[in-house]
């Protein structure tokens, strides 16, 4: 078996388990800081169990849309 031992994000990683699940927490993160930043002013973000819905209005949406290209 072979070990891992390294560091990613500030946290030691041990087990590829472990990295596998850091890994996809960070990408998410990285998604959601995108689709929020896109957003802009006037829009507001909700995150719900089937992904993100956006309120604002219809240019706002447009415009949203436009930065998410």
């Amino acid at each position: 078996m072979v070990r891992i031992d390294m560091k990613f994000n500030g946290k030691r990683i041990t087990s590829s388990q472990q990295l596998e699940r850091e890994m996809k927490r960070s990408f998410e993160k990285t998604i959601e800081q995108g689709i929020r930043r896109a957003a802009g002013p006037g829009v507001r973000m909700k995150k719900t169990r089937n992904g993100f819905d956006a309120e604002g209005s219809p240019e706002q949406i447009e415009r949203m849309k436009r930065r998410l290209r």
